[in-house]
């Protein structure tokens, strides 16, 4: 088993989810409205960030994707605080200086509070393009001389269904009937499109060779029955959550590579009852549903393990969607997240094993891979719920943020010092 030169292994996290004390963040806000567990000091990264510098290097990882806080930069609108961004840029240097490549997050599902006292229906309404198109700038400013590689949007479609179609993130909007007015027709990809655009154009200009994409949350999907009216809906689900946004970036030639983040495969059943005359049967909607009502309409769930999240472990499903990613795009697909919640620490050695295994396949087969990305280095704060353990390294809370290395960890190590060649 071998993947190719300058393959790339590391980690991901997200700054809302590690760092701590994002306040006048709007997720800061929402829980309070809520009453969700608040993320408060998180694992007290903004402080202990040295801390995870050698957690990577014990992991021998030579790639750290984190991402900047909108609100910690742009506390107020055109108010930016040059410290923070001197804190960012002292990170992404000392992770070079440490050969390890910083892949930098503008936007992982939290924003400013400000954004949503000003415009309370958020990007339903003009005005965040330009907002997110000047943190950017500002950013890319900061950062450009220590960091190359750029996600614009982590999971754009996650973030935009959760916000604005079933008010599970903030603003909290609930417009999952109307989902192709709201989303498709002019509506809110398109906004995401040209606010990437823009940011790529800002990118690209200030860093010629930059590379810069989306991190596309992507699932294996498979027809609930073997009917055409199933396999049409799978089609449906797929154009609409994993490919439409895909389509735009590359029509106007603003994808260097597919960010691929990676979970898990659900099953799709035609139903007139759902939007598009889909029913994507995600393990969320079983929850919301109810099991008793989830299987009167239909749904369906997979028969093999979960992780702690109720999410199917389904390895080969990520060298299927590798695969296909490259040959519809041709483009190089990164793995920009792959892992699971496993508090136990009794399944991530297997998961990290056969996940791997199966990028090797479509590398095999051809597929131009640019690297393996871990969600997550260390346990986070899981949007609203501190349960869920992605992390390869530990975090004690009560025993001042200590990280200790995790079920996983030393396979990884040894992964990323063979370039995957110990798995052969």
């Amino acid at each position: 088993m071998a993947f190719p030169k300058g393959f790339l292994w590391g980690c991901a996290s997200s700054a809302y989810q590690v760092e701590g004390g994002n306040l006048r963040s709007n997720w800061a806000a929402w829980e309070r409205r809520k009453g969700l567990a608040p993320c408060g000091a998180a694992a007290n990264s903004w402080d202990l960030w040295r801390e995870d510098l050698a957690c990577l290097k014990a992991l021998n990882a030579n790639a750290y994707r984190f991402s900047v806080e909108w609100s910690r930069v742009e506390p107020h609108p055109g108010e930016f605080d040059q410290a923070a961004l001197d804190r960012y840029t002292e990170m992404a240097r000392a992770l070079r200086q440490a050969g390890i490549r910083p892949i930098v997050t503008l936007h992982h599902f939290s924003e400013p509070a400000w954004l949503y006292e000003r415009r309370p229906k958020g990007w339903l309404e003009d005005g965040p393009e330009e907002d997110f198109t000047r943190f950017v700038d500002r950013v890319v400013l900061a950062l450009r001389g220590e960091v190359d590689d750029w996600i614009t949007f982590n999971e754009p479609m996650v973030w935009l269904l959760s916000a604005y179609g079933l008010g599970r993130f903030p603003p909290g909007l609930h417009r999952i009937i109307s989902l192709e007015r709201n989303f498709i027709k002019n509506g809110l990809i398109d906004r995401v499109a040209r606010a990437h655009r823009a940011a790529y154009l800002l990118i690209r200009g200030a860093i010629p060779k930059a590379r810069v994409a989306i991190a596309q949350n992507v699932v294996d999907l498979e027809p609930a029955r073997p009917r055409v009216s199933d396999l049409e809906a799978t089609q449906a689900w797929d154009r609409f959550m994993h490919r439409h946004l895909l389509d735009l970036l590359k029509s106007s030639k603003t994808l260097d590579f597919i960010g691929l983040n990676y979970y898990t495969r659900i099953f799709v059943r035609g139903s007139r009852l759902f939007p598009l005359g889909t029913m994507p049967c995600y393990r969320e909607l079983e929850v919301l549903l109810g099991r008793p009502l989830f299987r009167l309409l239909g749904g369906r769930r997979g028969g093999r393990p979960e992780t702690d999240m109720g999410w199917e472990i389904v390895p080969e499903g990520l060298g299927r969607v590798a695969l296909s990613l490259w040959r519809a795009y041709g483009l190089p697909v990164f793995v920009t997240e792959n892992g699971l919640a496993d508090a136990a620490g009794d399944r991530r050695e297997a998961f990290l094993r056969e996940h791997v295994a199966a990028l090797a396949g479509a590398a095999a087969q051809g597929a131009e891979l640019m690297g393996y990305l871990h969600w997550s280095l260390i346990d986070n704060y899981e949007w609203g719920d501190w349960g869920p353990r992605f992390g390869l390294f530990s975090v004690d809370r009560e025993r001042g943020f200590r990280r200790d290395p995790a079920a996983g960890s030393k396979l990884f190590a040894e992964l990323a010092a063979s370039n995957g060649a110990c798995l052969s």
